[in-house]
């Protein structure tokens, strides 16, 4: 029994300590900066020599720079004293290490790395994928298989684009969290209070647009040295990045694709004084109908608002808040609403040509018999296409005077 029961205690032979693991938190894509004069150089505080970064490679020159960000677990007894955080400008250790590789393929790069640290990689926890822009116009089509087939990776990681270095994002000490790329994360859930913010933007649901030929859009994000702020949007023609969104046009782009969870609305005060008034708007309603004619397609779009009348700026209203004075106030924030959706509109259809309103996908789905007689010809079609907007906002409650 004693022999037995010994059998059954043993531990794991091939057991990890958690500090022997090197968790992945964060991955950025940047074109090759090797020998351009840009990005980290060798002798630069946290830079790798450059004969450490760049490896032998199958093609003719280096296709992208993957980084990698990993969370300082082991610390030696000098810094644990020192209560880490922060970072090189702080004072204090940083609590990550970003490590770059230059190379052809990510999983030849993902092995280089392998031979720097004494960490086994492991990508279960990874939360974004942050591209460069000059990455992402080459097409996503073309870095996504890695991704993709990783057996640890899991789709819901959400992909960000950076206008210039996506390195440098995950470069940021962040004020409130440990690691940039948590802090990160941890951004695009506000997408309930601020509708400004893409609402979706994961690798399943990037990889499903651009399987189905889709055109989409993905958040934009810039940084200094302590904080991320998503800033608009990314513009995406099938794979290819085409131009930026601000945030107002994706505002409008939620508005019309029924994606909008929350936010504000400000505008003019009613008559001829100067001052702003503004709403939160706590129920939004979109509604995208084909209308076709003959030959030729149309589309309705229907957006009804309902909100709270929030307040104002430059005058007091606690006389004026009466019925008439709330309807000039709801023909104001309908007024905001319609001019916004519409300037988005013309944008996409005469500027980008980008469907990034799935008008396409309504058709397909509502009047699948008229889309297969079209569908090749979509493209051309778009950019024409006659787009009729109704916004409706109602003030459901007046909030509270004191």
């Amino acid at each position: 029994m004693i022999i037995m029961s010994l059998l059954l205690c043993t531990g794991c032979w091939d057991k990890k300590e958690i500090e022997q693991w090197g968790y992945v938190l964060g991955i950025a894509v940047d074109p090759p900066t090797l020998g351009k004069g840009t990005g980290s150089k060798e002798g630069e505080e946290g830079a790798a020599p450059a004969g450490f970064r760049q490896m032998d490679i199958s093609a003719d020159k280096p296709t992208y720079d993957m980084t990698i960000q990993l969370p300082i677990i082991k610390e030696s007894p000098s810094l644990a004293a020192s209560g880490g955080g922060g970072g090189p400008e702080s004072g204090s250790p940083s609590k990550t290490w970003q490590i770059t590789q230059t190379g052809d393929t990510f999983l030849s790069m993902e092995r280089e790395i392998e031979s720097r640290t004494s960490l086994t990689l492991f990508y279960g926890h990874l939360q974004v994928l942050v591209i460069s822009d000059s990455v992402a116009r080459d097409g996503l089509d073309k870095i996504a298989d890695f991704f993709l087939r990783h057996r640890e990776i899991r789709p819901k990681v959400d992909i960000y684009i950076a206008e210039g270095s996506a390195k440098k994002i995950l470069d940021v000490s962040p004020k409130i969290e440990d690691h940039s790329a948590t802090y990160l994360k941890q951004l695009l859930m506000n997408s309930d209070r601020s509708s400004r913010i893409v609402h979706k933007a994961d690798l399943r649901a990037t990889m499903n647009f651009i399987r189905a030929g889709n055109d989409f859009v993905l958040p934009k994000v810039e940084a200094n040295k302590e904080e991320i702020k998503i800033k608009g949007g990314a513009i995406f023609k099938k794979a290819k990045m085409v131009g930026w969104a601000d945030e107002m046009d994706i505002e409008s782009i939620n508005f019309i694709r029924d994606l909008y969870r929350g936010g504000v609305i400000v505008g003019d005060r009613p008559g001829d004084e100067p001052g702003l008034i503004s709403m939160e708007v706590t129920k939004s309603k979109g509604k995208i109908k084909p209308i076709i004619t003959g030959d030729q397609v149309s589309f309705d779009i229907f957006i009804k608002i309902q909100g709270e009348y929030d307040g104002q700026i430059g005058f007091l209203s606690d006389k004026q808040a009466d019925k008439a004075y709330m309807d000039k106030c709801e023909k104001e924030f309908t007024k905001v609403v319609r001019e916004q959706c519409n300037r988005t509109i013309k944008k996409m259809q005469e500027e980008y040509k980008a469907d990034v309103f799935q008008l396409n996908k309504i058709l397909r789905t509502s009047k699948p018999a008229y889309w297969e007689e079209i569908k090749e010809d979509w493209d051309e079609i778009y950019p024409d296409v006659k787009i009729n907007l109704d916004v409706e906002v109602k003030l459901k409650q007046l909030g509270n005077f004191k």
